[in-house]
C-alpha cells in the first residue's frame, strides 16, 4: 500500500459515517504530544470515569486522551463533555455508530502523539503506564514496546487481581525483539491494549484496523501485522494495565458473534498473499488461528458448536489441501486435535462436551435483591465443586444485579446474563443454551439448597443413570422462619416401588402424582436438548409443560428420599402473588400439555387423567384469583374453557375429586345467558360459607357444666356422642353376658333331664346292684 493509498484510506475512514461534533481538536492545538490514547466508547457510562480518570491522572503529562463515542445511546457522550470541559486533553469525537475497527482508524489517524496508545473503555490503567512505556521506547527507538498487565473482577474491597506474563519466559523481557526473526515471540499474549506504538511506525507501514462491522477480533489483524513489520519491540515484566473481565456486555462474551474470527482470519491470509508473506508467515498463522478458533468454541453459545466444529473442519482441510498446514509452534495435542476435527468434527464435538461441569444451576432473576445474597451463598457453598452457576438478571430494578456482580467476584463460576424483562421462561431457556454442565437444576433465586444438595442429588442421577431425580423439599415460612415438610411435591405413595421408573410404570394419575414444579427435579441436559425440550415464554406457569412432557418423555426417573430443598413460601415479590396480571397462562400450559399427549400419540391413554388435572387446575386457578380477574375467569370457565378440556362430557363417576365435581357443578348450573350468574354464584358462595362460620362461631361458644368444667359446644357435643358411644358399647356387652348366662342356664337343664334318664334306665339300675359289694369295699355308697 503506497502513500497515496493510505490517504485514500483515511479518507474513506473519515467520511464513512456523520460526524456530529469534535471537541478540543480545534482550541490551541497542543505540541510536543507524546502519547496519544485512543479510546472507544459504545455505551459503557457505568465503568467511563473511572477508566477517563486513569488516563487523566497520568504522570506522563504530554499526552492527548482521544475519545470516540461511537453512538452511545448512554450517558457515556455527556461524561466524555464534563471531563473535556476540565481537560483540554480530552478531546472527542462524536460519531454514528460504525463498529471497533473504524472507531481505532479514526481515533489514530487524527492522532498527534509521538506514540500511540489504546484504552479500552471498561478498563483502567494505573498512573505510571505511559511515562514508563514512552521513556523504554525513546531510548532503544522501539517500535512498540509492551508490558505486564491485571485481569480483574470487582471493585476496591473486593477486587481480584490475576497478573499476566505477555511474553511468557523471564528471558523475553527486557531486551530487544525482531519477531520476524524470532518468530516465538507470535506466541506471546494476543493484545493491543498493554503497550504504546510508534504512530510513524504504523503509518509507514500501513497498519490498521479491520472495519468490519462490531467489535468483534478487528485488533488480530492489527496486531499481526505489527508484529510482521516491527524491527525493534520490547516488553516490560511491570504490570499498569487493569483489563477487566466481569463486564457482561462485553463484545467478547456475545454468542452471537459465531464467525467474526473466521472473518478475521480470513483478512490476514488474504494479506499474507497478496504481501508475499504466506511463506514466512504461515506457521505462526496457522498457531495463531488455531488458538483464536480454540477460544471462539469455548465462547460462543453451546448451540453454535456443533455447526461452528464443522466450519473450522473445513477450513482446516482446506489448508491441508493446499499443504498450508503447519504443526511447528503448535503442541502434540493441538495438532492432534486440528487433526481429529479434519477427521471427524462430530466425535470431536461430543468428546469435548463431556466437560466437568457435572450441574448447571438455572437462576432467573427479577427483583428478589432481599434473598438473593442467602440463594447465592447456598450455592457456592454446595460440597459439590464441578458447578457451575448462570444467573439471568431478567430486568431487575432492585439490586439484584449489583448482588449478582457482587458474588461474581467471589467465585468465578457465577456467570451473568443482563438481559430485558422477558419473563423466567425465557431466562430458563437462555440458560440452558449457554449450559455446559451435564445435568441441569432450575433454581427460584428466592429459594435455596442445602450445601448437600446438588451432591446427593448428582451421585443419585448418575448411579441410577436417570434422566430426571426428583428431591423432596422443605417447606420454609419465610415471616418466621419456620420450616415444614412438603408432602405434595411428590406423592411418593402414588409411585411405583421402585428406585427407577418411567411413565409406564406409574398406574396413579401421573398429573397430581408428580408437581408440575422445574425447581425439585434435576435433568440430564442430553435428554432435555434431544428432545427439545423448552419452557413456555410466558409471565407465569411457564414450567408446567416443560416437566409434564419432560415426565412423560423420561426412559428413567427416580427420586431422591432427602429433603435439601427449601422453598420459600409467602414472599411479597414473588409473581404468584400478581396472578391477575397474567391469569390465561395456565391455560396456554395446559393447551400445550395437552397438544404434547396427542402428539405422542397417548392422549387416549392419558385423557381421565388430563381432564381430571384439567379441572382441577382451572378451579386451583379460580379459587385463589382475586377480583375483578376471579370474575373474567368465571366467564371464560363456563363459556369456553371447561369445554375445550373436555370436561363437560363427562357425569361425576369420570371424576376422583368429588368436591371439585360439585364446585364445577355449582358454576355451570346457572344458566349461560344470566348475566349476574357470577354474581349468583357468589352470593350462593358466601351464604354457605356464612352458614358454616355460624355453625363454627356457635360450636366455639363456652358452656359452664359444673364448678370444676367448662366445655364448649363442640367439645360437650364429642362428650355426648362418646358417652353415647359407651352406653351402647355397654349395652352391646350386657346383652352379650345375658346371652351367655341363659344359655348356660338352658345347658344345664338339659344335662340334668339326661342324668336322670339315665338312673331311671333298667340298665343303669342292674349295673348299680352288680357293683354294690365293690363300691362297699371302696368305701364307696
Amino acid at each position: 500500500m503506497s502513500i497515496d493509498e493510505l490517504k485514500k484510506e483515511m479518507e474513506q475512514t473519515l467520511n464513512k459515517v456523520k460526524i456530529h461534533n469534535l471537541i478540543n481538536f480545534d482550541d490551541n492545538p497542543q505540541e510536543n504530544v507524546k502519547v496519544s490514547i485512543i479510546i472507544p466508547i459504545y455505551n459503557n457510562e457505568i465503568y467511563l470515569n473511572q477508566c477517563v480518570e486513569s488516563a487523566i491522572n497520568q504522570t506522563l503529562e504530554e499526552i492527548e486522551i482521544i475519545c470516540v463515542n461511537d453512538g452511545s445511546t448512554d450517558n457515556s457522550l455527556d461524561i466524555l463533555k464534563d471531563y473535556a470541559k476540565k481537560d483540554k486533553r480530552v478531546k472527542i469525537i462524536d460519531k454514528d455508530n460504525s463498529g471497533y475497527g473504524h472507531v481505532m482508524n479514526l481515533g489514530m489517524d487524527m492522532a498527534i502523539g509521538e506514540y500511540i496508545g489504546i484504552l479500552e473503555s471498561d478498563d483502567y490503567i494505573l498512573p505510571e503506564m505511559y511515562e514508563t512505556l514512552y521513556n523504554a521506547a525513546k531510548e532503544y527507538e522501539l517500535d512498540f514496546v509492551k508490558s505486564d498487565f491485571y485481569r480483574f473482577y470487582g471493585e476496591e474491597e473486593s477486587l481480584v487481581t490475576d497478573l499476566n506474563k505477555i511474553a511468557r519466559a523471564d528471558d523475553n523481557y527486557n531486551t530487544i525483539i525482531t519477531p520476524r526473526e524470532f518468530q516465538e515471540s507470535f506466541k506471546f499474549i494476543m493484545n493491543t491494549w498493554n503497550g504504546i506504538y510508534s504512530a510513524d511506525f504504523l503509518r509507514n507501514n500501513m497498519i490498521r484496523h479491520n472495519e468490519t462491522p462490531g467489535a468483534s477480533f478487528q485488533d488480530n489483524g492489527f496486531w499481526f501485522k505489527a508484529n510482521i513489520y516491527a524491527e525493534k519491540t520490547m516488553y516490560l515484566p511491570e504490570a499498569f494495565y487493569m483489563n477487566r473481565r466481569d463486564n457482561p456486555n462485553s463484545s467478547v462474551y456475545n454468542p452471537e458473534k459465531v464467525y467474526c474470527a473466521n472473518d478475521e482470519y480470513k483478512m490476514i491470509y488474504e494479506y499474507l498473499e497478496n504481501n508475499g508473506l504466506k511463506e514466512e508467515f504461515m506457521e505462526v498463522y496457522n498457531y495463531k488461528k488455531y488458538h483464536t478458533y480454540m477460544f471462539t468454541l469455548d465462547r460462543i453459545a453451546p448451540k453454535f458448536r456443533r455447526e461452528y466444529i464443522h466450519s473450522i473442519s473445513k477450513e482446516f482441510k482446506e489448508s491441508e489441501d493446499k499443504n498450508e498446514l503447519y504443526s511447528r509452534y503448535l503442541s502434540p495435542s493441538e495438532w492432534n486435535n486440528i487433526l481429529w476435527i479434519i477427521r471427524d468434527p462430530d466425535e470431536f464435538y461430543y468428546e469435548m462436551n463431556k466437560k466437568n461441569i457435572k450441574v448447571s444451576v438455572i437462576l432467573p432473576v427479577y427483583n428478589v435483591g432481599n434473598y438473593l445474597d442467602e440463594c447465592l451463598t447456598s450455592l457456592i457453598n454446595q460440597t459439590l465443586k464441578e458447578i457451575e452457576i448462570i444467573c439471568i438478571n431478567d430486568g431487575s430494578t432492585d439490586n439484584s444485579l449489583d448482588i449478582i456482580k457482587k458474588f461474581q467476584n467471589i467465585d468465578q463460576r457465577v456467570k451473568l446474563v443482563d438481559q430485558e424483562n422477558k419473563g423466567a421462561g425465557y431466562a430458563r431457556n437462555v440458560g440452558i443454551d449457554i449450559s455446559q454442565g451435564e445435568y441441569l437444576s432450575f433454581l427460584d433465586a428466592d429459594d435455596y439448597f442445602d450445601k448437600d444438595m446438588l451432591k446427593h442429588a448428582y451421585n443419585n442421577a448418575i448411579r441410577t443413570s436417570s434422566d430426571i431425580c426428583i428431591y423432596e423439599a422443605w417447606l420454609y415460612e419465610n415471616s418466621t422462619g419456620e420450616k415444614t415438610r412438603c408432602t405434595y411435591g411428590v406423592r411418593k405413595n402414588l409411585l411405583p416401588k421402585k428406585e427407577v421408573f418411567n411413565r409406564r410404570d406409574i398406574n396413579s394419575n401421573i398429573f397430581t402424582s408428580i408437581m408440575g414444579w422445574a425447581w425439585d427435579k434435576l435433568y440430564k441436559k442430553s435428554f432435555v436438548l434431544n428432545n427439545n425440550l423448552q419452557f413456555q415464554e410466558q409471565r407465569t406457569t411457564n414450567d408446567m409443560y416443560f416437566v409434564f412432557a419432560s415426565l412423560l418423555k423420561a426412559g428413567k426417573i427416580s427420586i431422591l428420599n432427602e429433603r435439601l430443598y427449601y422453598q420459600r413460601r409467602n414472599v411479597p415479590t414473588s409473581l404468584s402473588n400478581s396472578r391477575e396480571l397474567s391469569w390465561e397462562c395456565f391455560y396456554n400450559a395446559l393447551v400445550k400439555v395437552k397438544k404434547e399427549l396427542i402428539d405422542m400419540n397417548i392422549y387416549e391413554e392419558y385423557e381421565q387423567d388430563f381432564i381430571n388435572y384439567a379441572l382441577h387446575s382451572c378451579l386451583w386457578n379460580f379459587n385463589s384469583l382475586r377480583e375483578p380477574t376471579a370474575n373474567k375467569l368465571f366467564k371464560r370457565l363456563r363459556t369456553k374453557w371447561f369445554h375445550d378440556f373436555e370436561i363437560t362430557k363427562h357425569d361425576e363417576e369420570y371424576f376422583s375429586n368429588k368436591h371439585e365435581y360439585n364446585q364445577y357443578l355449582e358454576i355451570m348450573s346457572i344458566p349461560l345467558y344470566d348475566k349476574d350468574a357470577y354474581n349468583s354464584y357468589k352470593l350462593n358462595y358466601w351464604k354457605n360459607k356464612y352458614n358454616n362460620d355460624v355453625n363454627n362461631s356457635f360450636m366455639s361458644t363456652e358452656v359452664q357444666i359444673d364448678e370444676k368444667e367448662t366445655l364448649t359446644v363442640a367439645q360437650m357435643k364429642e362428650k355426648l356422642i362418646w358417652n353415647r358411644q359407651q352406653k351402647a358399647l355397654f349395652e352391646r356387652r350386657y346383652n352379650n353376658k345375658e346371652k351367655e348366662f341363659n344359655k348356660l342356664v338352658k345347658d344345664g337343664e338339659h344335662e340334668r333331664q339326661i342324668l336322670n334318664e339315665i338312673r331311671n334306665s333298667k340298665s343303669y339300675k342292674l349295673a348299680r346292684a352288680m357293683s354294690y359289694i365293690p363300691r362297699k369295699i371302696r368305701g364307696h355308697n
